[in-house]
């Protein structure tokens, strides 16, 4: 025998992904959930990555887009991103031109978020290609399963 053949763990490795018993899992709405949001963020960054666009970048986009004035813990909060790592984000975002901190002028103490010209811009270009993308992600289903999914998952996380 080869030592490759006893070591512990080997035919397990041999196993191809297509032959594993994952019917436990698959009845685990976490896990699928998890692998289907893997495949939509693969999928992300081939159809925006010429916009330089990722999955967080682009929903801060949106939300600012269609909430000028947000402030920043609103939007934290409402992407479930933690507040420094979305202040470093919002950082490159700004020294790139694409957002804009104001003051408050009911709070002055408070800042919001806007988008410039160019951030508008890339966004109007990203939004393009939403639709597309979707429709390709979601092709496996038909519409009235589409519109059933994205029912379901709204009830479930109640924004």
């Amino acid at each position: 025998m080869s030592p490759k053949a006893l070591r512990p763990g080997a035919k397990a490795a041999q196993q191809s992904e297509g032959s594993l018993d994952l019917r436990a899992l698959q009845r685990t709405p976490g896990f699928m959930l998890r692998l289907a949001q893997l495949k939509f963020f693969e999928g992300f960054y081939e159809e925006f990555a010429a916009l330089g666009l990722t999955p967080a970048t682009y929903a801060i986009f949106v939300v600012i887009r269609d909430n000028p004035g947000v402030p920043p813990s609103s939007l934290a909060g409402v992407l479930r991103l933690r507040l420094p790592n979305l202040i470093k984000i919002l950082n490159e975002l700004e020294s790139s031109g694409f957002i804009k901190r104001n003051r408050s002028k009911s709070d002055r103490r408070a800042i919001e978020l806007v988008l410039t010209p160019k951030g508008a811009k890339l966004i109007q270009e990203g939004a393009r290609l939403t639709e597309p993308y979707n429709e390709k992600m979601l092709a496996p289903l038909d519409e009235a399963e589409q519109r059933s999914l994205l029912e379901l998952l709204n009830r479930m996380l109640r924004f």
